[in-house]
């Protein structure tokens, strides 16, 4: 009976966005934003519609590495978090409001993260003490809100990393206790993955990267695998996926994985360079290490030529990754003159 005390009380928009979801993880984003529409037209006065409206937008830019989105998700996070207030000012119910607090919190969360990815770690840093307020009421409202337990780990986690000092704004005040953060991060993405209505796939997704820094990646591939069987078509969790059996040197069954995501890319993302490359060169990563070295140097000669064809901003992005196709396209090269000498 726990979990009914955090469903959320309108059945219709409930099921829409759990609909809207799922064609996000499948990559289908027309449809995704179709429903979440229909979701803003029936209930306009509703936060949900514009909320995950927003997070599509974001799952969107991050699948294409791009920002062409921004302001729409901007704006449809503004009008979430108005909605939200709004409701707060209307209810005394405390489920409901609970989930109220959920989405301000959860808007407060999204443009931390916006802000960080772009390197606007001030930004970043108020944005996520912005969202620690509702975050805390949204439990004292309803404690088995459990969706609220995704933010309060990357809360959490995000302190167990954050530096000294951000420019001249020391940080130190902000975390006492780093070991502490990082148990309490992990442990909240854990439970919003396990018990959480809309966030247990997100949280999968990113409790496999947590644990993958932490060098626990062997601890995270049984969490992702059921994903990425049941969603054969989706780039995102293969990314991760992949990262996760490299790190635990299954060379072979990272291949199968980088092979179906390069297809994915090349077939679904033609305009996208960036991640071209980076996939071209995991593919030529795994190749090498399995001892396919003609393989391999088609990969990293892959790389290299859409990492040409890639526009200026997006090289600059890539330089990293492009000074480590040219090592590994040396080191390949040296393996195959060995092998016929």
């Amino acid at each position: 009976m726990l979990y009914l005390l955090a469903t959320p009380l309108n059945p219709e928009i409930d099921s829409l966005i759990l609909l809207t979801l799922d064609f996000t993880y499948r990559e289908r984003y027309g449809a995704a934003l179709q429903i979440a529409d229909e979701i803003i037209r029936k209930y306009p006065n509703e936060p949900d519609g514009y909320f995950f409206k927003a997070a599509i937008y974001d799952y969107y830019m991050e699948d294409y590495h791009n920002d062409i989105y921004t302001n729409k998700f901007f704006e449809n996070m503004r009008k979430a978090e108005e909605k939200a207030k709004a409701k707060l000012l209307e209810t005394k119910d405390k489920r409901e409001r609970a989930w109220m607090y959920f989405y301000i919190a959860g808007a407060a969360g999204y443009r931390a993260m916006r802000a960080g990815r772009n390197g606007n770690y001030v930004v970043a840093l108020k944005y996520a003490i912005e969202g620690l307020k509702p975050l805390k009421k949204a439990l004292e409202e309803d404690s088995t809100l459990y969706d609220i337990y995704f933010p309060l780990g990357i809360y959490h986690y995000a302190l167990s990393k954050s530096p000294s000092r951000i420019g001249i704004i020391p940080t130190f005040f902000l975390s006492r206790n780093r070991e502490e953060d990082k148990r309490k991060g992990i442990k909240y993405l854990k439970l919003a993955w396990q018990k959480g209505h809309y966030t247990s796939t997100v949280s999968a997704l990113t409790l496999a990267w947590v644990l993958s820094q932490e060098g626990r990646s062997k601890e995270a591939i049984p969490i992702l695998k059921g994903y990425v069987e049941n969603y054969p078509e989706s780039r995102y969790f293969k990314w991760v996926y992949g990262l996760l059996l490299v790190k635990e040197g299954r060379f072979k069954e990272a291949e199968d994985v980088y092979e179906k995501l390069l297809y994915l890319v090349l077939r679904d993302q033609p305009d996208s360079p960036y991640n071209a490359v980076y996939v071209s060169y995991s593919l030529g990563y795994v190749k090498y290490f399995l001892g396919k070295f003609e393989e391999a140097l088609h990969f990293f000669n892959l790389a290299e030529e859409y990492y040409e064809k890639a526009p200026g901003n997006v090289k600059r992005e890539l330089k990293h990754v492009i000074s480590m196709v040219k090592k590994m396209k040396e080191r390949t090269k040296r393996r195959m003159d060995e092998k016929w000498r």
